[in-house]
C-alpha cells in the first residue's frame, strides 16, 4: 500500500489529488464577451442618439428658416432686391441658439433622471462627455447650415459679404457657438432648472443696467457688461470685434490678437465648468 508524505521543505502542504485546483479557469464571461465599448464607438452611438433627440427643434428651425426665405422673396417682388446683407455678427444669433441646444439634448434628463448612467459600461463622466461631443458636433453643423442658408439669401436678392470683415474673423462664430454650448452644457448638467437660471441671468443684467447711472451700482455694472461688452468678454469671442473709442466716435473693429486671447480664456472657462459639471453628477 502507497503511503502519502509531506515534504517537509514544502512551505505548504498540498494532497495529490488537489495539485492544479488552486489554478483558476479562464472566465466565460466578463471583459471577453462583454468588452468595454471605445470611445469612437460610444460617440458614434450619441451622435445618432442626439440627432434624434434633436429632430423637433431642427425642424422648427427649419420651418422657421422656410417662413422667412418666404417672406424675403415676397417682399423681392414686390419691393425690388432686398439686399440681405451677411457678416460675422450674424454669429450674435447662432451663439445663442447654442446655448439653448443642450437644454434640447438633455431634455427629460435632469439631475435627478440620470442614475442609468451607473448602468452603462463607461464611465458617467465619459458616457456626458460623449453626449456633450455629440451635441456640439450637431451644433457646429446648425451655425454651418445657418452661414449658408444666410449666404444664399445675400446671393439670391443681391446682398453683399461685409468689406470690413477679416477673413479670420469667420472662424469667430464658431468659437463663439463652442464656448456658448459649453457654458450652456455645464449649466444643464449641473441644475435641473436652467431655464430659470438662464431667464433670471437675463433679468438681472437688464436690471443693473437700468441703474447703470447711479454711483453704487456703477462698479458692478461695469464688471457685468466687461464680461459681454468688455475687450475679453463674450462679443470680442463671437463676432472678432472690440470697441475702439476715439475722441469722434466708438467703434467696433477686428481685433485678431484680442480674438485669441478672449477665445483661449473663454474656452478654458467654459470646458473647466463643463468637466467639472460632467463628473460631479451626484449618485442616484
Amino acid at each position: 500500500m502507497n503511503a502519502t508524505t509531506a515534504d517537509p521543505t514544502a512551505s505548504t502542504f498540498a494532497l495529490p489529488e488537489n495539485v492544479g485546483l488552486t489554478v483558476p479557469e479562464a472566465p466565460l464571461e466578463g471583459a471577453a464577451l462583454n468588452p468595454v465599448p471605445g470611445w469612437m464607438d460610444v460617440l458614434r452611438e450619441q451622435l445618432a442618439s442626439v440627432g434624434l433627440a434633436l429632430r423637433k427643434e431642427g425642424t422648427i428651425m427649419g420651418v422657421f428658416a422656410v417662413l422667412f426665405t418666404a417672406f424675403v422673396a415676397w417682399t423681392q417682388v414686390q419691393h425690388g432686391a432686398a439686399e440681405i446683407p451677411i457678416s460675422p455678427k450674424e454669429g450674435i444669433a447662432a451663439a445663442l441658439m447654442a446655448i439653448l441646444i443642450p437644454m434640447a439634448v438633455w431634455k427629460g434628463e435632469d439631475p435627478a433622471r440620470r442614475g442609468y448612467h451607473h448602468a452603462m459600461p463607461v464611465d458617467q463622466g465619459a458616457h456626458a462627455s460623449a453626449r456633450v461631443a455629440a451635441g456640439l458636433a450637431w451644433t457646429l453643423a446648425g451655425v454651418t447650415a445657418f452661414f449658408g442658408w444666410m449666404g444664399l439669401l445675400a446671393l439670391t436678392t443681391g446682398g453683399s459679404v461685409d468689406p470690413a470683415a477679416e477673413p479670420w474673423q469667420w472662424a469667430a462664430p464658431f468659437a463663439g457657438a463652442t464656448v456658448m454650448y459649453l457654458l450652456g452644457s455645464a449649466l444643464t448638467l449641473a441644475t435641473s432648472r436652467p431655464w430659470r437660471w438662464l431667464g433670471g441671468g437675463m433679468v438681472g443684467f437688464l436690471f443693473l443696467n437700468a441703474f447703470r447711472g447711479l454711483d453704487a451700482t456703477e462698479p458692478l455694472v461695469d464688471a457685468v457688461n466687461s464680461l459681454v461688452r468688455g475687450h475679453l468678454g463674450l462679443t470680442t469671442v463671437i463676432t472678432g470685434l472690440v470697441w475702439k473709442v476715439t475722441p469722434f466716435k466708438q467703434a467696433m473693429i477686428p481685433d485678431a490678437g484680442a480674438w485669441l486671447t478672449a477665445t483661449f480664456l473663454w474656452l478654458a472657462v467654459a470646458i473647466s465648468l463643463f468637466f467639472w459639471a460632467a463628473y460631479r453628477q451626484p449618485e442616484q
